[in-house]
């Protein structure tokens, strides 16, 4: 008998170890865990942890919950007003039950079942705050990175914020001497700096912080890498050549030292190349008197720029428009597609073209048209350079009309790429410009732009086409629309988008037909992202802004939304 119950005791410690065991797991779950390389690595599905889903940049999830047969289905699970005051740019993210988004030089990390805050962190800017242009850009976000336990947010001054990602209490909140923020004429003698609105990259080991002060005055681009512990600068890529570098001789005099050529965008990663593809912003100022005139190739402006993430050194550029006289910034993320078992940069862009670059070495490959009118040239050579451009005009002289405008076949919103149709989907337009040059002024250290536009409107365009040829495979365009906020699409086989009129809408992946649409009463300029919650797949999507810069015939007031579905 005693045997028996030092059996039944020693049974019991067993059970009630095992209960504390499990009841710790359950604990630490619920205290939520961080995000691990292998998690930064993996194609979205259960989380959305990238601004454009994956290191590819491909805005493609795994998820097929929601699928052509059951869309029809989804309902508004949650609406949340972050009170913005400007375009709402940010793509959110989502991890361990918790939404991402800023705004206005805040962060909000929601409760994705019902949308409410958990927490709120707000930075306030300077109050020397100011300069030229910088209103326009001013609480504009597009989007924040996650690593670890830590919300990497870039604010308008060029300053990374560490946050944690269930407390949002900060870490660190790190300035950059050679990033200086842009000041208020009244206050300062130099008012050019450093107005960032792009989203870091978090790869393993480091954070990719861009750093654009191309149309606040002309400042040089660069694209850093950063400590993740504490924001102390690893490396410094700079999009334009420096002094001794190939392609420096191609800014004559200082126009370097103004020159433009940030990145607006998150880029793409490589992790088998260790390399960071980013677009770049138009050379500065517009009129390219300074910067020789339009004769000039100003490298390292309206290109696709490679930097290796181990060093910082910058492995190639390839210009897709030299001199870039017409603001054809191609900042546009590039897309990684395996194409042929070669990593291949896919980069639709203003031009009206999608470019082609084998990912390695930066080679040319081709440019395939997808924009309904180009007169800005007739095409581009097998180098990979534009033939036939129109004559500029004169300074002070008429206009000359230029298709696309400067607004670009596509904008700053994103596109996506499926593996699984072998489609590339756009955030399209047709629009033109009658563009004209002035002349360039300087106030405080700043330069304005020398040119100026008048748009001819056009009309919307949200388009597949085949990655590999650029057929067009079907399309859904709206009278004079601008562009829609961004693509998404999944391995249900479906495209989920809003267009500029407030629509939302999910299509068949395959055939472009329209499976459900709801009006969601505001202009997107931010792409949605899909997500695994509580079992049910879920889309969110960020509203905010109107058409402004755009067609404005839609009648749609300023509203600033971020609105959850799920069956």
């Amino acid at each position: 008998m005693d045997r028996f119950w030092r059996t039944i005791a020693i049974a019991g410690v067993l059970l009630l170890s095992l209960i504390s065991v499990a009841g710790q797991a359950q604990a630490d779950q619920a205290k939520g865990s961080g995000v691990t390389d292998v998690m930064l690595a993996a194609d979205p599905g259960e989380s959305w942890l990238h601004t454009n889903g994956n290191w590819a940049a491909q805005r493609f999830s795994t998820l097929a919950q929601l699928n052509p047969s059951n869309v029809k289905n989804l309902k508004v699970a949650w609406i949340f007003s972050p009170g913005g005051k400007t375009d709402a740019m940010a793509t959110p993210l989502y991890h361990d039950g918790l939404v991402y988004f800023p705004q206005d030089n805040k962060v909000f990390a929601l409760d994705a079942n019902t949308g409410r805050v958990v927490w709120k962190y707000e930075h306030k800017l300077p109050d020397d705050w100011g300069g030229y242009n910088v209103p326009f850009f001013t609480g504009k976000h597009r989007g924040v990175a996650i690593y670890g336990e830590y919300i990497y947010f870039l604010s308008n001054d060029a300053k990374l914020h560490a946050i944690h990602y269930k407390t949002g209490q900060a870490k660190f909140v790190k300035a950059y001497s050679d990033f200086p923020y842009p000041k208020d004429f009244a206050k300062a003698a130099d008012a050019n700096g450093y107005c960032t609105t792009v989203g870091p990259l978090a790869v393993p080991g480091t954070i990719i912080v861009p750093m654009n002060a191309t149309d606040t005055g002309g400042l040089p681009g660069y694209v850093i890498g950063v400590n993740p512990d504490n924001g102390d600068i690893k490396w410094k890529a700079n999009m334009i050549p420096a002094p001794g570098e190939p392609g420096a001789e191609t800014w004559p005099g200082d126009s370097a030292q103004w020159g433009g050529a940030g990145p607006w965008i998150t880029g793409s990663w490589d992790p088998d190349l260790r390399m960071y593809f980013t677009g770049t912003a138009n050379a500065y100022p517009w009129n390219p008197s300074t910067r020789g005139g339009g004769k000039a190739d100003n490298v390292g402006a309206a290109s696709v720029v490679a930097v290796d993430t181990d060093g910082g050194k910058v492995v190639w550029r390839y210009q897709a428009v030299p001199g870039d006289p017409w603001d054809f910034d191609v900042p546009q993320t590039p897309i990684l597609v395996n194409i042929d078992g070669t990593t291949t940069v896919v980069h639709p862009n203003k031009t009206g073209f999608i470019h082609y670059l084998d990912a390695k070495s930066g080679k040319f490959l081709k440019a395939l048209r997808f924009a309904d009118k180009i007169n800005w040239i007739k095409g581009y050579d097998e180098n990979g350079r534009p033939v036939g451009q129109l004559d500029l005009p004169a300074v002070a002289g008429p206009t000359v009309e230029v298709w696309p405008s400067l607004l670009g076949g596509v904008n700053m919103y994103p596109n996506a790429y499926s593996p699984k149709t072998g489609l590339i989907y756009l955030a399209a337009r047709n629009l033109g410009m009658k563009y004209g040059f002035e002349e360039i002024k300087v106030i405080s250290n700043v330069r304005h732009f020398g040119a100026y536009q008048e748009f001819i409107w056009g009309y919307e365009v949200d388009e597949a086409r085949d990655v590999r040829t650029g057929r067009e495979v079907w399309r859904d365009q709206k009278s004079k629309d601008g562009y829609a906020g961004g693509m998404l699409t999944t391995a249900g086989n479906l495209v989920f988008y809003t267009s500029q009129n407030g629509a939302f809408q999910a299509m068949n992946a395959t055939t472009g037909e329209i499976l459900y649409s709801l009006n969601l009463g505001t202009t997107p300029k931010a792409g949605p992202i899909t997500f695994l919650h509580n079992g049910k797949q879920m889309v969110v999507q960020a509203l905010g802004g109107v058409p402004g810069f755009g067609y404005e015939g839609h009648n749609l007031e300023f509203g600033s939304v971020v609105v959850g579905f799920s069956e």
